[in-house]
Formats: C-alpha cells, sequence, structure tokens
C-alpha cells in the first residue's frame, strides 16, 4: 500500500455540488491539500467531474474535483472520495487552518 502525498486532516465542513441539475449537500469528513472525503446522500460515478461549493462567512469558495472513488455503508453509497483540481491558494488557506486547530 503506498503512503499519500498529503496528511487528511479532520474537518467538518458543509459542501454543496450539483447532480442531474439538483443541489446536494455533504460533510467534509477530511481533507488535504489534494483531496477531501465527502459524506452525502448522494454519490457521483467514479470520474466525474464536479464542481463543490464550500459556504464561508462572508463568501462561496468554488473548486473543481474528480471523484476517484466511492464507498457505501451497508447497502448505500454515500461517501465520495474526490481529487481537487488546480487546488486555489484561499482553499490551501483552509486546510493549514485545519491544521493549526490540531
Amino acid at each position: 500500500m503506498t503512503k499519500r502525498a498529503f496528511e487528511r486532516i479532520p474537518s467538518s465542513l458543509v459542501v454543496k455540488f450539483l447532480q442531474d441539475d439538483s443541489v446536494c449537500y455533504g460533510i467534509v469528513t477530511n481533507i488535504s491539500e489534494k483531496g477531501m472525503c465527502i459524506k452525502s446522500g448522494v454519490c457521483l460515478p467514479c470520474d466525474s467531474q464536479i464542481k463543490l461549493e464550500i459556504p464561508l462567512k462572508d463568501s462561496q469558495l468554488e473548486i473543481f474535483a474528480k471523484v476517484i472513488r466511492v464507498e457505501k455503508t451497508s447497502d448505500f453509497y454515500d461517501t465520495m472520495g474526490v481529487e481537487l483540481i488546480r487546488p486555489t491558494r484561499k482553499y490551501l488557506k483552509i486546510v493549514n487552518s485545519f491544521k493549526t486547530t490540531l
């Protein structure tokens, strides 16, 4: 098994995304410089490219990602692992803020 390039940090960010023109919400359970794990009632298929929106105090951060894995609990797919496509500086500041709270 290969070691991850970036440490995963526990988090609890709200994220939203579209699926079939419907707004879906999820909770980011862990975060890193290059990806995140999202628990949601809706999972997109692997290799899907999506725009994620993270509501912030005074704005909204938009970031693009690719679904690289999905997991199921019992018989229900409820977790997505996503790899970020060109993480923004603002996103990296958010990751660093979680690191400093550990």
